[in-house]
């Protein structure tokens, strides 16, 4: 493989990582922003969550239109920029729904990446091949996510987040809003180098702008057994891993009183480590199970494999008592999701027709936010807030909602497994379709 090649990977990886960042700060100061505007839970499960994941949605197949046709770097590069400015405007959020407004406008702009992003890796790498790239570029999730509790949580060291901080040159600023400010400026530079990327060229003609978004519902109903099956189990597995990810720093600060600070150190370095382990060895895992097995299409035994093993780890994480076998159970799990969360984009890149690459990826994106982004937070809050009504429960809230995702997920990969195992060859499969 080429150097260019992986060069691109590792700006498309660079990429994903900072989309992560700016949208886990909210996770990590949910705390000090709800006791800033006097909100509930709940209200902070729809920044994390709906805010968030509703404007995704919203935003998502259009721009992976954009993808489909356009210059996908420089599409980038504006994306970045629109994300970045927005996060560094949240230190001057007046009142909660200017924040949620913020949030929201960020999400959009976030919800091109990925489209454009796989379209690019697709185009340059296919069928097995493609596992590897594609656990690169997966990592920048656990990099993202990581990183916002390793920086921000230093930050939080720096800058207490729950009391007002005197830079000297601004007017005075709550903690939690100076680190939003100083986070978003990195990805200007970032922005920079994307737009002056040359856009490579397509593995097929894309389709006329013109082009209605029929044969795109053809092909999801054309393989229901294939595509639409994997789409549905990461979903309900990324539900999981939000719900997690999304009540973690509350779940350590409620239950087992630690500092944000510590937390963010400890959860950030698991990211970090652990999704790496699985994000980057799901290819080499793909290899070994090519060269033991002899299958042509070892992508999907090893995903349905993954995800049956992390359910009992993610029903456990929020009911042991000790919280460094909570931290052990995080471990597992996030290296569980980082082999699931960059099998599953491969097996459903491979599948996807190369001119309707973007589309089908921004399908996948509203599915994994509308599902598993905007209800993950919201479905836990409300557990605590109106079932059991006390916030002493969000412990027993959390496993109730991983346990759901997380069964559901590994009854729908069991029951098709052997469609998954003898579905057709992904050079068939991403055969263009008009």
């Amino acid at each position: 493989m080429r150097s260019t090649g992986w060069k691109v990977v590792a700006i498309l990886a660079a990429t994903q990582t900072l989309a992560f960042f700016h949208r886990s700060l909210a996770t990590l100061l949910a705390e000090p922003i709800r006791l800033e505007y006097g909100v509930s839970d709940t209200m902070i499960g729809v920044l994390i969550g709906a805010a968030f994941s509703i404007s995704f949605v919203i935003a998502a197949f259009p721009l992976g239109h954009l993808s489909d046709h356009r210059h996908r770097f420089r599409l980038l590069g504006i994306y970045v920029t629109i994300w970045s400015i927005l996060t560094s405007l949240a230190a001057a959020a007046s009142s909660f729904a200017l924040l949620l407004l913020l949030r929201a406008g960020s999400a959009s702009a976030m919800s091109g990446v990925t489209p454009a992003a796989g379209s690019l890796l697709a185009d340059r790498y296919s069928g097995a091949r493609l596992a590897k790239p594609m656990g690169i570029y997966s990592s920048g999730i656990y990099f993202g996510v990581g990183f916002s509790l390793l920086v921000g949580g230093g930050l939080a060291a720096w800058f207490d987040p729950f009391a007002l901080v005197h830079t000297g040159i601004l007017p005075p600023l709550a903690g939690w809003k100076v680190i939003y400010l100083l986070s978003g400026l990195p990805g200007l530079l970032l922005a920079a180098i994307l737009v002056t990327r040359p856009d490579p060229q397509r593995s097929a003609a894309p389709a006329s702008p013109a082009e209605r978004s029929g044969p795109i519902l053809a092909f999801l109903t054309e393989r229901p057994r294939n595509y639409l099956r994997v789409l549905l189990a990461l979903t309900m597995l990324v539900l999981v891993a939000t719900a997690v990810g999304a009540w973690l720093p509350s779940l350590f600060v409620g239950k087992h009183g630690w500092a944000i600070e510590d937390i963010g150190l400890w959860s950030g370095a698991i990211v970090i480590s652990a999704g790496l382990l699985g994000t980057l060895g799901s290819g080499f895992l793909v290899q070994a199970a090519q060269r033991i097995t002899g299958m042509p299409r070892p992508q999907a035994p090893v995903l349905i494999l993954a995800a049956t093993i992390s359910a009992p780890l993610a029903v456990a994480l929020p009911l042991v008592s000790s919280p460094y076998a909570c931290l052990a159970l995080f471990f597992c799990r996030s290296f569980l999701g980082g082999i699931i969360i960059a099998l599953g984009y491969s097996i459903l890149l491979s599948l996807a027709p190369s001119e309707q690459r973007g589309r089908l990826t921004a399908i996948t994106g509203i599915s994994l936010n509308l599902i598993g982004g905007a209800l993950a937070p919201i479905a836990v809050a409300v557990i605590t807030d109106l079932i059991f009504a006390d916030p002493q429960d969000l412990p027993l809230s959390l496993a109730i909602v991983n346990a759901f995702g997380s069964i559901a997920a590994a009854i729908i990969l069991l029951t098709g497994a052997r469609t998954l195992l003898s579905c057709a060859d992904t050079e068939s499969d991403a055969a263009p379709r008009t």
